[in-house]
């Protein structure tokens, strides 16, 4: 296993919140684990650190990253703005054919079912592909390039927040309205329900903040 591979199976693992924030990541225990070398460790946590998902603290070593309550707002505040652009420039560009996989990934039925028996996997594999989907419509580099620099840390955030009673529900009905937006090139429309989406997101993280932080 190369350091890349290292890299992507820690962040993978980091992601899906199987580490607690603050805990340690000792280089040698995970050599051991992974059957790779020191270094190749080494490096993994450092790309990682880039990504903010670890952070390294004098005479500790390397932990997983705390979150900062006044970060994820700043986060937020440039989320809803740059979703909120990339849905509207995607439904000025795309056309309606271009929309048939989110169309069909967000009738009823699946996510439905995900929704109420709190299967977040499969959710969240359904967001990425909307968010995936639209930046690549959006057609703007910039754009795209910009989301690819919070893209773990708001991976992170959905998944927080989702877990929390109801959002699914509540997320799975906006991200509909937003589809709809974006199938009917109403792109003013689908720019505001996305903004909307990242509020109620906003509010849920502020009321269960204790939970989630």
């Amino acid at each position: 296993m190369k350091s890349e591979e290292v890299e992507l199976h820690l962040r993978e693992r980091l992601l899906r919140g199987e580490f607690t924030p603050g805990s340690r990541l000792p280089e040698v225990k995970l050599a051991t684990e992974l059957g790779v070398t020191r270094n190749a460790v080494r490096s993994a946590l450092l790309a990682l650190e880039s990504r903010k998902l670890v952070e390294r603290i004098p005479n500790v070593g390397t932990v997983v990253a705390r979150v900062d309550p006044e970060r994820l707002e700043e986060i937020y505040d440039v989320l809803e703005v740059l979703e909120g652009l990339a849905a509207r420039l995607a439904a000025q560009n795309a056309a309606e054919g271009d929309w048939a996989e989110l169309r069909e990934l967000f009738a009823p039925g699946p996510l439905d079912e995900a929704a109420t028996s709190g299967d977040l996997e499969t959710f969240l594999r359904a967001i990425d592909t909307y968010r995936d989907t639209v930046i690549r419509l959006a057609g703007q580099r910039f754009l795209a390039e910009t989301l690819a620099g919070v893209q773990d840390q708001a991976h992170l955030l959905r998944r927080r927040i989702l877990m929390t009673p109801g959002r699914m529900e509540e997320s799975l009905a906006e991200h509909r309205a937003v589809v709809d937006a974006l199938v009917a090139g109403d792109g003013e429309r689908a720019e505001q329900l996305k903004r909307l989406n990242m509020q109620t997101a906003r509010k849920r993280l502020r009321r269960y903040r204790d939970f989630l932080i």
